[in-house]
């Protein structure tokens, strides 16, 4: 029998925004949701749909950071639909700092070259205040300790993977996500409902918006589970 989880969070007015972080305040849009047509006025409805490649949860690839990197439409349909491992930690306090030391004693059998995700339980505060700057956040050191693994996707469940974008240390934003992308990784994030899942095997649907020429899109993401 197969339990399906949707890891996805909902586009809607009044969701969170990169805005939060220093330097982007002008740069990334709001979602923004508005009806332009009624079945009542024009016989048929339909809405406009202003949004950042980076809103809600969201598929990225390496040109997000990397001068020639790839796009999200030079990928195949397969290569969005991955075996995955999911490492459960304890749930993290706001602004921790997860390291390799945490990730290994966590962690279940990795298979190489698969899918990983990592569930600090920081979903649950999805849209919610503090949800972008609060969040747990990543070393380095736990960022090595994932690409050992060479995972061919990387998930997780919180908004930002390094806590320089929270601080002022403008030289090392970027470096954790850089060492990602550098390995041909994409990442998925940022995840929620990961707590619902009770074993850390299942299969990762993380299928993006068919866009040309973007570093990444917005995704319905669903794992799928033995159950």
């Amino acid at each position: 029998m197969k339990r399906y989880h949707d890891l996805s969070g909902k586009l809607e007015n009044g969701l969170w925004s990169y805005q939060a972080l220093p330097g982007l305040e002008e740069i990334i849009p709001p979602v923004q949701i508005e009806t332009i047509t009624t079945v009542e006025k024009d016989e048929f409805f339909a809405s406009k749909i202003t949004l950042s490649t980076i809103s809600g949860t969201y598929v990225e690839a390496g040109s997000h950071i990397l001068e020639g990197g790839k796009t999200l439409d030079e990928y195949g349909i397969t290569d969005f639909i991955k075996p995955a491992t999911i490492i459960h930690l304890p749930r993290q306090p706001e602004k921790t700092v997860v390291d390799d030391t945490v990730l290994a004693v966590h962690s279940p059998r990795i298979p190489k070259g698969e899918a990983l995700i990592v569930d600090t339980g920081w979903g649950i505060h999805w849209n919610k205040p503090g949800y972008v700057l609060q969040c747990p956040n990543f070393s380095r050191s736990a960022v090595e300790w994932i690409l050992e693994h060479e995972p061919c996707i990387c998930g997780f469940d919180v908004p930002c993977l390094e806590s320089s974008w929270s601080e002022d240390v403008v030289e090392e934003k970027g470096g954790l996500l850089g060492m990602m992308f550098k390995k041909g990784t994409l990442l998925v994030a940022p995840l929620v409902n990961l707590e619902q899942i009770e074993g850390d095997r299942g299969v990762l649907y993380c299928i993006p918006l068919y866009v040309a020429g973007t570093s990444g899109a917005p995704a319905r993401i669903v794992f799928e589970e033995e159950v």
